[in-house]
């Protein structure tokens, strides 16, 4: 049953065209995963197929009486005060009688009974994002639209959501956008690409789609590569049929050079598109370092902020070339460690003299919002305007878009600003807290292959499990409270 349908759909952004003419149908049962390049469009795709964006070409037609929702990649500012409970409560139609699906629905994504009572503004990103799931699963939309949904969730959560999305009997329908391959792999059932400004879909999960895209790709350059050279064969033809006629006044010679001038337009105007030029990927560097030993915690308890302990480090030390990868439930502590390392705050942490630290962190909190890009980068890096200009061009920011706050960003350029910071620091030891929540699959690939390039020590809180397991070379675990190396 066809429950969304989409004809001619085009989408363009300050003037610039996303894509167009994108015919898609989401019949019931569809388990749809959107892919993109950060600027792609797939959020303003998502949004529009909710129907609140409107400023598509083209027909989005939903059933009649269709209920769709959407969850976006952020956190509503509405909710600081409100409870989970709360929250799933006011949004059902008679809270009394139907209370007890809050939960029900809260059970099924096994949310702590402990943090049911708390604000919204105090649980962890993680805790965050499933009630924002939540919320949606219990109004039982026909069509279930999710941005990003598994960022800032742990890898226990990542596999919980991808098993109560394939139940039919909790979600029947869903498009999701996700830069999360493994994700992508075990939820969706098949996969829109939005590329060159183009589009591609196919009745795949991720990788095996991408592999027919990549087939796709080459089929369309060697069929480019056969048709420019008949066209260019043809117009030799052409022109001597033409020269022939008017030296020896043959009309016969004359028609012959129409006609394949005729057949010329034919080919020019079916040529498949030159492919646009990718963005140039941002690559890092690391600074020299001779010393062995990077960082030692010795006897460290963590506390939470309301003096609750959360993690407990007998010892822990990270030598040169070491890429330790941290891993616990959401809530356990791990992006408050992170930040103890990175400002010191205990003298059971210790750093070599010449470490030069470089962060990555989930919220991309090293931009002001109220700065624009261009005075940032300048001021911060010690370049003149041209050099800055220059720079941010390079990563793919167009001096207009240099212009802008940081605040009028998506989370993708965003993460696209903070990899080039990342590499103009020129750091030795990386601490890196979910860094990729807001990449692209491209630009995580690139993170990945300069982690190993360059040979960093680094630590690293993340729930990517392609990532985790293609750049990590020592895992630690927090468990009970206790920070413990798995070997």
């Amino acid at each position: 049953m066809s429950l969304i349908k989409l004809e001619g759909v085009s989408l363009s952004l300050n003037e610039s065209s996303l894509f167009s003419s994108l015919n898609l149908t989401i019949t019931s049962g569809d388990r749809l995963g959107i892919v993109g390049d950060n600027g792609s469009g797939k959020t303003s795709l998502l949004r529009s197929i909710a129907k609140l964006l409107d400023e598509h070409e083209g027909n989005i037609t939903h059933a009649r009486g269709l209920r769709c929702l959407y969850v976006e990649q952020g956190f509503p500012d509405l909710w600081s005060e409100s409870t989970a409970v709360e929250i799933l409560e006011n949004s059902l139609s008679d809270p009394i009688i139907d209370k007890w699906k809050a939960d029900y629905t809260l059970e099924l994504f096994n949310f702590p009974k402990d943090y049911r009572s708390l604000p919204f503004a105090q649980l962890s990103g993680g805790w965050k994002k499933i009630v924002m799931i939540s919320r949606a699963v219990i109004l039982e939309p026909d069509v279930l639209l999710l941005d990003e949904p598994t960022n800032h969730l742990d890898q226990s959560h990542i596999a919980n959501l991808t098993r109560l999305l394939r139940d039919n009997q909790i979600v029947t329908t869903f498009a999701v956008v996700s830069h999360n391959r493994e994700f992508l792999d075990s939820a969706t059932k098949s996969t829109l690409f939005l590329h060159d400004r183009r589009f591609s879909h196919f009745n795949a999960s991720f990788t095996q789609a991408r592999h027919l895209l990549l087939e796709q790709e080459q089929a369309l350059l060697e069929s480019r590569s056969v048709t420019l050279n008949e066209i260019q064969r043809l117009k030799k033809s052409a022109h001597f049929q033409r020269q022939l006629g008017v030296n020896n006044h043959s009309d016969s010679a004359l028609q012959k050079a129409k006609k394949i001038e005729r057949r010329v337009k034919g080919l020019e105007s079916t040529l498949p598109e030159q492919p646009i030029s990718r963005k140039k990927n941002i690559t890092l560097a690391v600074d020299e370092f001779n010393a062995k030993k990077i960082l030692s915690i010795e006897d460290f308890k963590l506390y939470s902020a309301d003096g609750n302990l959360l993690i407990s480090i007998d010892s822990l030390v990270i030598n040169k070339g070491d890429r330790v990868i941290i891993s616990g439930a959401n809530g356990s502590g791990k992006s408050t460690l992170l930040k103890a390392i990175l400002y010191n705050l205990a003298p059971e942490i210790k750093q070599g003299p010449s470490v030069k630290t470089g962060v990555l962190d989930q919220e991309i909190s090293m931009f002001p919002n109220e700065l624009n890009i261009l005075e940032f980068f300048s001021t911060h890096f010690e370049m003149d305007q041209q050099q800055s200009i220059n720079t941010l061009a390079s990563a793919g920011f167009s001096y207009l878009n240099t212009q802008k706050k940081f605040g009028q960003l998506s989370y993708g350029e965003r993460s696209r600003l903070a990899m080039l910071a990342l590499r103009l620091n020129n750091p030795n030891f990386l601490i890196l807290d979910e860094p990729t929540n807001h990449l692209d699959i491209r630009s995580q690939e690139t993170l990945e292959s300069e982690i190993q390039r360059l040979d960093p020590a680094a630590i690293v809180v993340s729930h990517d499990a392609t990532f985790i397991k293609n750049i990590g070379n020592r895992f630690f675990e927090i468990s009970d409270g206790i920070l413990k190396e798995l070997r």
